[in-house]
């Protein structure tokens, strides 16, 4: 049966409209493996191993957390104080699956507000920022800031900005609003106290001789690219091509 089409032209009922069927038509929760394929295993993997807080006993919380695949990996990393939030009771499903964590079933923005201060050792977000408007960031981020203990991290998976492929991650999803660049994310997060913030590619994870050859090509292809920049612009620096980034941001200790 079709979902009925928005009664309003709000962009609130465009999105409701849109995620009603989402686990049907986004292509990333199409895919059944139980690792939810081995490159987005691995590099969700690499990532969290780097950025992470040592203990073993850390409070995370993966808000809009999906089909659960970061807390499973999380969990297999070691980790065990572990929640998750999302507003589709069909992912939820499929979460509980995967991984012991905590998992609610509410507004992410409404559950945030619900909690305490310096309530998490660490925050993520994957694939949430690009889907909120500039209001709708800062509010988030102004809670996330709240939540988080002093020295807690925030880790982000959003679209790059910068690079010239990202075109086909943002506007392949309805719910998308923008991409972002590490400057961008400098912009609302310092002036609400996040320090340290640092940027990473999101570059291939060889698992095999097929992937590993995928890496090489892709090196390859990523010099090509960094090479016509300087052309055009005169000087090279730190570029981030992947049409994903990483970022990470630590809460003031004080």
């Amino acid at each position: 049966m079709s979902a009925e089409a928005p009664d309003t032209a709000s962009l609130d009922a465009f999105k409701q409209f849109i995620y009603r069927s989402y686990v049907q038509t986004n292509p990333v929760f199409a895919k059944k493996a139980p690792r939810g394929g081995a490159g987005r295993w691995l590099q969700i993997e690499t990532f969290l191993r780097k950025s992470l807080p040592a203990d073993k006993k850390s409070s995370l919380l993966d808000f809009g957390c999906g089909d659960g695949l970061l807390l499973s990996v999380a969990q297999e990393l070691g980790y065990s104080n572990l929640a998750g939030v999302d507003f589709s009771s069909e992912l939820l499903e499929r979460a509980s699956l995967r991984t012991s964590a905590k998992l609610h079933c509410a507004n992410g923005l409404d559950f945030l507000k619900s909690c305490a201060d310096n309530a998490f050792d660490a925050i993520t977000a994957f694939d949430v920022l690009a889907k909120l408007t500039r209001p709708e960031l800062l509010e988030i981020c102004r809670e996330i800031h709240r939540t988080l203990k002093p020295g807690g991290r925030l880790l982000i998976f959003v679209p790059n900005g910068d690079s010239p492929y990202c075109g086909v991650i943002v506007w392949g999803d309805l719910t998308h609003e923008r991409p972002h660049t590490r400057s961008s994310l400098e912009q609302i997060l310092i002036p609400l106290g996040f320090q340290d913030i640092r940027a990473m590619e999101a570059a291939p994870v060889p698992h095999g001789l097929k992937s590993a050859i995928r890496a090489i090509l892709w090196y390859c292809f990523r010099a090509v690219s960094v090479l016509r920049l300087a052309a055009e612009t005169g000087y090279f620096h730190d570029r981030l091509l992947t049409m994903n980034i990483f970022v990470t941001a630590r809460k003031a200790s004080k």
